[in-house]
């Protein structure tokens, strides 16, 4: 299974803007746009010509820019990305500090190109230091935020897909292991009629390739019908009858009637559990099963007779799966949406499950 980009979902535009590689170039104008507003300003006291005063907006406008490129491109991906933070805040200190001396040495270059003479200000150059110091601060720590928020979404949704991923895996891993023994056992058992009873035994081999079919192809879905994994239930309890003398059983179903789709082979391990430790040789050896769907929520239930005096069954062996496997897959089928019971008395073994779809 491969592992793809994380995607932002189509609805969160926002996101998908701030995020996705394909808005980067949308990104970027809207961003040379927003710092042209914030470095508008005018030429009202006419101190410069208006070619003058554009050229000059212009080279402050490209150093500023130039500035925020090399902190976004070069300066976060290198030190803060890598969490060297202090190398970061030295590097940015560096790179203000020169943008305020490239801005120094053009001021000093004003004067010559000034129409009438500027007023003098005291302590002009600490006054322009910190207000470039300020301005450049504030923008790289915006774009900074934006990198951050950047990195923090991708992050995001990279571990969701991950984890997605992973849960997917386990799932099917778990999925595969549902494979009732006692199909295996219809195969040994086969093998013994084909030679007592080959009528019986090639009944059971016909209905066996039904049941085997449904568990390689259909069942290898991630979701089937419910009415479909029913009807594989009936068949496989069908086939267990014709193999024995003294068995029955009966599925009561209401509301299946519906298009629902659910996980394959969700109910088998239950009534693998059912048919293994039935009773064989004795009368009265019975399995039911209900599945009853209302709106959206589905109640099954399996009981199925035990021998008198016979062990407690231990719940974690059910099914060939195991009762811890079983659970873990609700949980991540059905998290916080399902309620597993189990009871095992007075001769019936009797399991009750509630889904919440």
């Amino acid at each position: 299974m491969s592992v793809q980009a994380p995607v932002v979902p189509d609805h969160d535009h926002f996101l998908r803007f701030i995020v996705d590689d394909k808005y980067s170039l949308y990104r970027r104008i809207a961003g040379v746009a927003l710092l042209s507003l914030i470095l508008t300003g005018g030429n009202t006291k006419q101190e410069f010509s208006d070619l003058t005063f554009f050229c000059l907006k212009m080279g402050g406008f490209l150093i500023t820019l130039l500035l925020l490129y090399i902190n976004i491109y070069v300066l976060i991906p290198k030190y803060l990305f890598r969490k060297k933070y202090i190398h970061y805040v030295i590097w940015v200190a560096v790179v203000i500090v020169l943008s305020f001396l490239v801005f120094a040495g053009l001021k000093e270059w004003l004067p010559s190109l000034r129409l009438k003479p500027g007023p003098v200000v005291k302590n002009e150059y600490l006054e322009d230091f910190i207000s470039v110091v300020i301005l450049l601060s504030i923008l790289c720590a915006a774009t900074m935020a934006i990198r951050l928020f950047q990195r923090w979404v991708k992050d995001g949704y990279r571990l969701t897909q991950l984890e997605n991923i992973r849960m997917q895996t386990e799932l099917d891993l778990l999925k595969s292991q549902v494979n009732p023994h006692f199909l295996f056992n219809m195969l040994n058992n086969s093998q013994v009629l084909i030679q007592t009873n080959p009528q019986k035994a090639s009944e059971i081999l016909i209905k066996l390739s039904d049941l085997l079919r449904y568990q390689l192809y259909d069942s290898s879905r991630e979701k089937v019908l419910l009415s479909a994994d029913i009807r594989f239930i009936a068949q496989l309890l069908t086939l267990e009858k014709v193999r024995r003398d003294y068995f029955d059983f009966n599925i009561e179903q209401e509301g299946t009637s519906r298009q629902l789709l659910i996980a394959p082979l969700l109910f088998v391990p239950f009534v693998e559990n059912a048919v293994k430790h039935n009773i064989e040789s004795v009368k009265g050896a019975f399995v039911e099963l209900s599945f009853k769907l209302h709106e959206d929520v589905l109640i099954f239930k399996c009981r199925n007779s035990k021998a008198a005096g016979a062990i407690e069954m231990d719940p974690d062996q059910m099914g060939g799966l195991g009762l811890p496997n079983v659970q873990r897959r609700l949980e991540l089928l059905f998290p916080d949406k399902h309620q597993l019971s189990i009871k095992d008395q007075n001769g019936v073994y009797e399991v009750h499950l509630i889904l919440t779809l």
